[in-house]
């Protein structure tokens, strides 16, 4: 594959199993993959597993408000122009009812699941607007759609990130780039096992999504076999 040849994307969450997959399409695609990790740890984990391959990483903490300012700055000095962005964000938490939790708690759980999404949006798709053939991909999955119980915070902060989908998609629908949601509907992993989608794979839906000429559109990704818009 080399659809991409000459173009750059970020990928958001790439030491992920979500992430590392995107970060595998876009390689695969041809493109330089720039990958912002929150720690060093991350980024040299990055740099390890792609040695030798086209992608950069970069240490930042895009849920930072003035990290996410300086990270956007650094990409853009060094790997602009931005074609594609990819953003998956957020850790798993299971932690319980909203009353048992200490004060700081939703702090911590909206910082990690809905604050970088907020800001990567911001900065990044202004830019992106004005330019052709570009794509600008959120990722939601299936537990903010049904409540699983004691992920109370991960449920609120997770139905955040599905309203941001809806504003963005909106507010860009007539602009250059074309902003989709992905909800994942499976479970995608790094090595391939039964039962789950390997990474590998799940890259070459990123790849399809971010060329192909689909907006404004929510897609639902439930195996390779099946991936459809809803």
């Amino acid at each position: 594959m080399n659809e991409l040849n000459g173009k750059t994307a970020v990928v958001f969450g790439a030491t992920g199993n979500v992430g590392h997959g995107a970060a595998e399409g876009f390689v695969a695609a041809g493109a330089k993959v720039v990958a912002p990790s929150r720690t060093a740890e991350g980024a040299n984990q990055l740099e390890r597993t792609f040695a030798g391959r086209s992608l950069a990483p970069i240490v930042g903490d895009i849920s930072d408000p003035d990290d996410a300012k300086r990270l956007h700055e650094t990409i853009l000095e060094r790997h602009a122009p931005v074609d594609h962005v990819f953003v998956a964000l957020g850790p798993w938490w299971q932690e319980g009812s909203v009353s048992g939790q200490p004060p700081k708690a939703w702090a911590e759980v909206r910082r990690m699941l809905l604050d970088g999404h907020v800001h990567a949006a911001s900065l990044f798709l202004p830019p992106l607007s004005r330019r052709e053939a570009t794509s600008y991909t959120i990722v939601t999955g299936a537990a903010a759609k049904q409540y699983i119980p004691n992920t109370s915070l991960l449920f609120v902060a997770t139905n955040g990130v599905l309203a941001l989908s809806k504003v963005i998609r909106e507010e860009h629908a007539s602009d250059a780039v074309r902003v989709n949601e992905l909800l994942i509907e499976t479970r995608i992993e790094k090595q391939a096992r039964p039962g789950v989608v390997p990474s590998a794979a799940f890259g070459e839906a990123v790849v399809d999504i971010a060329t192909a000429d689909v907006r404004g559109e929510v897609l639902r990704y439930d195996s390779p076999q099946q991936f459809s818009t809803s």
